[in-house]
């Protein structure tokens, strides 16, 4: 019984989606719902029971090693620093990768497990910033995981969470690019919404993101914030995955 009320608000959520673009955001935190009240807590990665509700069981917790951050320059004169729990190695891949069947609560995750990072805990910032979708792509997934993310940082943080960008520019994925044509895939992706700019004058941003790679994403939504004349732009992402191409 328990399984055929999952599967039923799964494809409740899933048509909702398809058809009503504008919920699919609702769609998909009706079936993470479902899935806290009727399933049992399980490691997002094994699938081990956990007797204490928790996002990863202890032998996959031990699998996942910090790495140490770096600067990333955008301009000549303005760099940034970039935070991330883990490289791109499981069992942290699963939930970025689960994005791509709109498994809206390992975005979750995500954000808790960035919460629980020291250096996120003592960072001082202004607002928090997600990286946006292009709205096709939203449309198909029914949510931004970046603004996932994001959310639940703001809650531990209680710091404004502005959607200072827009996505533009349908861009192909990342990922399929060798180094060389991903600036150019970015060029004129970004823009600001309508906001007052002075507002956000000497302010720390924090840049919030899935997945960094080379950087090239990173840089071309910092280059338009700096219109803003921010005091400092910060970076936090899940994983760092450097491909050299």
């Amino acid at each position: 019984m328990t399984t055929f009320v999952f599967a039923l608000y799964s494809y409740i959520a899933i048509g909702l989606k398809r058809l009503i673009p504008h919920l699919g955001r609702v769609a998909t935190w009706l079936k993470v719902w479902v899935h806290s009240l009727f399933m049992p807590s399980l490691c997002a990665y094994c699938k081990v029971f956990l007797f204490i509700p928790d996002i990863f069981c202890t032998a996959c917790k031990n699998k996942i090693f910090p790495i140490v951050s770096k600067q990333i320059d955008v301009t000549a004169r303005f760099s940034m620093t970039v935070l991330a729990v883990s490289d791109y190695k499981d069992p942290l891949k699963k939930l970025i990768l689960a994005k791509g069947w709109s498994d809206i609560l390992a975005s979750y995750q995500m954000g808790q497990l960035l919460c629980e990072l020291p250096s996120l805990q003592h960072l001082d910032c202004d607002v928090i910033v997600p990286i946006p979708l292009h709205w096709t792509r939203y449309a198909w997934r029914g949510f931004n995981q970046a603004d996932e993310i994001a959310r639940v940082i703001q809650k531990k943080k209680n710091v404004p969470l502005c959607h200072l960008l827009k996505r533009v520019k349908k861009t192909a994925f990342q990922s399929t690019l060798v180094s060389s044509l991903r600036v150019e895939n970015l060029k004129e992706a970004f823009v600001l919404n309508d906001i007052d700019v002075t507002h956000y004058k000497d302010t720390h941003i924090l840049l919030i993101d899935d997945l960094m790679t080379t950087g090239s994403t990173l840089r071309a939504a910092a280059k338009k914030l700096l219109v803003l004349k921010p005091r400092k732009i910060t970076t936090r992402f899940i994983l760092v995955l450097i491909v050299f191409v």
